[in-house]
């Protein structure tokens, strides 16, 4: 059933038009940093401090791969959101879900088997993110040490030690991902229109950051609640000391909110009338 549920996922074309945003984007986004990388530093240093200065290959893949993380990272849950929000929702308004489901299969099989393929399209997104950042840079501008500015400091990180700090930023991102797949998977099951189940997911999610990101003492107790709150604990990966038990807090919170929103989709399939 699985096989089943990823081929019929990757049959509409939203998957391959979402990764093929992410191609245009990264390419953009690589001549931009080819063209202007280089003064856009010098002038960033001078900004600090008149006469700092930086041995070695400045403009790197790593450099690359992790200025592409800060272009995208909250771009890339609106085209989960575009392609999971209508797993459920497009079927039933089309009237094939009735078909589908008069088969020998349980409801919860039929929405688990689904879900699971969105994870493999948010794992394929991440992991185009890695080849064309990581890959296509390190091929495209070699490799070097990864001077990251983060918490307002510069931080230095050997090629070797940075190669790891990706893998767990990568790792960490795509849970981030699976929550909003997750969300957007609830909204489909809610609605009967894909356009209001990616309306509504879409809407959470700007609502919920904007929260997350207000200096506000009346919004502070909400804050660890909310999942948008814990969307660029990634870049927390690049500073000198990682706090590792903070980051296992801002995981817990995403799986709980994925297993939240998992069952909540699933008892609502199970109780609601799709056959209409």
């Amino acid at each position: 059933m699985f096989l089943q549920e990823t081929y019929k996922m990757f049959a509409r074309p939203y998957a391959f038009f979402a990764m093929l945003v992410v191609i245009i984007l990264t390419l953009l986004f690589g001549f931009s940093f080819a063209m202007e990388g280089n003064e856009y530093y010098t002038s960033f240093f001078n900004t600090f401090n008149k006469g700092v200065e930086f041995e070695g290959n400045l403009i790197n893949g790593n450099l690359f791969a992790y200025q592409l993380f800060h272009a995208l990272w909250l771009f890339i849950p609106f085209l989960v959101v575009f392609v999971t929000g209508g797993m459920i929702s497009e079927e039933k308004n089309e009237g094939t879900l009735r078909l589908v489901l008069s088969k020998p299969i349980s409801k919860t099989a039929f929405f688990t088997a689904r879900f699971i393929a969105a994870k493999l399209f948010v794992f394929l997104l991440v992991l185009l993110m890695a080849v064309l950042g990581l890959g296509l840079g390190l091929a495209i501008f070699g490799s070097g040490e990864l001077l990251a500015f983060e918490n307002g400091k510069f931080i230095v990180l050997s090629s070797d030690e940075v190669l790891i700090r990706f893998a767990a930023a990568y790792g960490y991102y795509f849970l981030v991902l699976i929550t909003v797949a997750s969300l957007s998977m609830f909204f489909s099951v809610l609605y009967n229109n894909s356009v209001k189940a990616i309306m509504a997911s879409a809407s959470v999610i700007l609502i919920l950051y904007f929260i997350s990101s207000l200096e506000i003492p009346f919004f502070e107790s909400a804050k660890p609640f909310l999942f948008t709150t814990y969307f660029s604990s990634w870049s927390q990966l690049f500073v000198e000391n990682i706090n590792w038990m903070n980051l296992m807090f801002d995981v817990i919170v995403l799986v709980v909110h994925i297993l939240v929103f998992y069952v909540l989709a699933v008892t609502i399939f199970n109780k609601k009338e799709i056959y209409e």
